[in-house]
């Protein structure tokens, strides 16, 4: 009896937590499910692509349409904006120091930026065509650039990279959950943001990939329909309306 009152208590208090984030911004609750998540589902800190994300390979065999798109955008590179220029909330990773850290967003949260869409026809379309991405952007690192050690918070998703423009001489890559991966361009890779990780380029060149999130389908089945009702519930976050404000390029190509 003593056990059930305090299971009852546990799970009392946990909901009235919940309610509270959900008053203060309904998005809070994915710090919560997140949690559980870690709880029920363990992986390493990368896994296989084709098995965890075979829709992958759209993008894959049409890198070098996307990577072609790509190299007219950086004309303008300048007026790109930095990722702490969108989002504030990651000025800690994103200004750690003199170089630059720019994205060029598609998709924020399953909300398309559609002046951005506009003036990269090519990637948006393929884009469209792969279900489940809740966004996709492309990040571009510049020479010398080093990304200090974090980690996401919310487990319902994937983050893939399709490399596009890969520094040519020097170290260049991500470490995470203490795994080391150097990009090799039109070679995808996914993985686990929940884990520490941190990215450096010690080169002096550019560093891009096609920067994707996308909804995790070996999540417990009970899961699933949950994960897609709490992701859609940060659609209403105040934050993601500024970000969207932010993220448009002004320029046109």
């Amino acid at each position: 009896m003593i056990v059930i009152n305090i299971l009852g208590i546990i799970v009392l208090s946990f909901l009235l937590f919940n309610l509270v984030l959900y008053i203060i911004d309904p998005s809070l609750i994915a710090i919560t499910f997140s949690f559980v998540l870690r709880i029920f589902k363990r992986n390493s800190p990368f896994v296989n692509v084709d098995e965890f994300f075979p829709q992958h390979s759209i993008l894959k065999e049409n890198w070098e349409v996307i990577q072609a798109e790509l190299v007219e955008l950086l004309k303008n590179e300048n007026q790109i904006p930095e990722f702490h220029e969108v989002d504030k909330i990651q000025r800690f990773i994103s200004k750690k120091d003199d170089a630059a850290w720019r994205v060029y967003m598609f998709k924020a949260y399953d909300n398309w930026q559609e002046e951005n869409c506009n003036k990269a026809p090519k990637t948006t379309a393929l884009l469209k065509q792969v279900p489940g991405i809740t966004t996709a952007m492309f990040s571009i690192i510049g020479p010398n650039k080093h990304i200090p050690l974090h980690n996401g918070f919310y487990k319902g998703v994937w983050r893939y990279h399709l490399p596009l423009i890969i520094p040519k001489e020097g170290d260049c890559y991500i470490e995470n959950g203490g795994k080391r991966h150097d990009w090799v361009e039109g070679e995808s890779v996914l993985f686990d943001d929940t884990f520490k990780h941190a990215v450096w380029n010690k080169t002096n060149e550019t560093r891009v990939v096609l920067f994707c999130d996308v909804y995790r389908e070996d999540l417990p089945k009970i899961f699933r329909p949950m994960n897609r009702w709490v992701y859609d519930l940060r659609e209403k976050s105040k934050r993601l309306k500024k970000i969207l404000g932010k993220a448009e390029v002004q320029v046109d190509i």
